[in-house]
């Protein structure tokens, strides 16, 4: 573990309180938004600190715009009156999954764009089909060679209805993203439902763009000719929240969650409270409580908002590690999210994969190993699994913690968690 680790003593009750920090999911779209603003300068207010938060701003200042970042106040000003960059090397496209959302602002803002391929976390297949199928319905010529997309405009855009194959959050960003500035109607069907859309709408709308419907599957978009500077507050990250809530149900305890809505996460609220957690709405905040062992729930199967969210598949796999029976995770978004249950088998689980399905068979406790992430979410589990082993358990993979979760160590040591990182 030489790229350091979290060093964790598990079997600790949670108590206390903690704020959730602003979405991963949303601050990036937001920010790459921002390359759009030809007037002005952007303020996203609750910016989580996150290594893909950094890649982002590194992205955007050699494309020539300003990034200033301050991360006591969690606040990105953004000034892109000077951009003059298209081209964005393979390299820098690898390091996240969100780099293909600068194909759109590109597009929108210079009428071309060369950049590498996506990275993000290795969790099978995640093609970008229906980003470069959509583009090329709404007038942009594509090319691809040697591990560069290339895109011009050639003449004018062409706003029309497009239909997605599946409701993709990234092709649903990137077309709102294309189309914000343009000369006519688009509308997106099977359009992504998730919060995070709705946010990147209200954003846009605040620049002076005209999007409707964001949180249904249809959304309308009126193109405007000009986007100008804008304050803007991130939602909170439904994810972060839902694997805290996650940590109480496997280790017991009772912990106010801060800064949170409770709508965002209606599906693995139904479950932790089907596994016999307590969730009760205070406020801007919710508690959360748990005595006794987690039930066993048949089946939990992912799906696309508002359905179970495949990222918090990984943290509810490690709580049904120490459940009262048997639980069946079904995968239907990714087919490679099952690498962390062969990390949790150090610990103890008992879990058997086959294809898309895991099964869980609950055992009383888990004993402390040393365990390894391989991407953001299947690092959560390792937390969780850690925070609930007897004996102390070793984390290793850091580097993909710190992509989504700005400060996991002190909000876990404030709610009494004996967890430190070891370099």
């Amino acid at each position: 573990m030489t790229d350091g680790y979290l060093s964790i003593n598990g079997r600790r009750r949670l108590f206390g309180e903690t704020s959730v920090q602003g979405s991963k999911n949303s601050a990036l779209p937001c920010l790459t938004a921002c390359c759009m603003c030809e007037k002005g300068c952007c303020n996203l207010c609750r910016c989580p600190y996150l290594s893909d938060v950094e890649n982002t701003l590194e992205i955007m200042e050699t494309l020539g715009c300003r990034c200033n970042y301050d991360s006591e106040r969690e606040l990105a000003n953004i000034s892109a009156e000077s951009i003059f960059g298209s081209t964005i090397e393979p390299e820098m496209m690898n390091r996240m999954r969100s780099s293909i959302l600068f194909l759109g602002v590109l597009l929108s803002r210079i009428g071309e764009a060369d950049v590498g391929y996506p990275g993000g976390c290795e969790l099978g297949a995640r093609p970008i089909d229906l980003h470069l199928k959509a583009f090329r319905k709404l007038g942009v010529q594509i090319e691809e060679s040697q591990g560069v997309i290339h895109c011009r405009i050639k003449s004018k855009l062409k706003p029309c209805s497009v239909s997605l194959l599946c409701p993709s959050v990234g092709a649903t960003e990137n077309i709102m993203l294309l189309m914000a500035k343009s000369d006519g109607e688009t509308v997106i069907r099977n359009a992504a439902r998730e919060p995070e859309i709705v946010d990147l709408q209200d954003f846009l709308n605040l620049m002076g763009a005209d999007i409707k419907g964001a949180g249904s599957d249809v959304i309308v978009i009126n193109g405007v000719k000009k986007l100008h500077g804008a304050d803007f507050e991130i939602m909170p990250d439904r994810i972060v929240a839902v694997t805290y809530m996650a940590a109480v149900a496997g280790c017991g305890g009772e912990i106010l969650l801060k800064g949170i809505n409770l709508e965002h996460s209606s599906m693995c609220n139904s479950i932790l409270k089907d596994i016999g957690a307590d969730i009760r709405k205070t406020g801007d905040g919710a508690i959360i409580s748990m005595s006794g062992r987690p039930r066993a729930v048949n089946t939990i199967k992912t799906l696309y908002y508002p359905g179970f969210p495949t990222d918090a598949q990984p943290p509810f796999m490690a709580v049904m590690t120490v459940a009262d029976g048997t639980t069946v995770f079904l995968e239907s978004i990714f087919e490679n999210r099952f690498r962390h249950a062969s990390e949790l088998a150090k610990l103890g689980a008992d879990i058997d994969v086959n294809m898309c399905q895991a099964t869980v068979r609950g055992r009383e406790f888990l004993s402390g190993a040393d365990v390894r992430s391989y991407d953001l979410r299947g690092a959560a589990a390792m937390v969780i699994g850690g925070l609930m082993a007897e004996g102390t358990t070793r984390v290793g993979g850091l580097p993909h913690i710190e992509r989504g979760y700005q400060d996991i160590v002190s909000d876990l040591e404030s709610l009494g968690a004996d967890i430190r990182i070891v370099y």
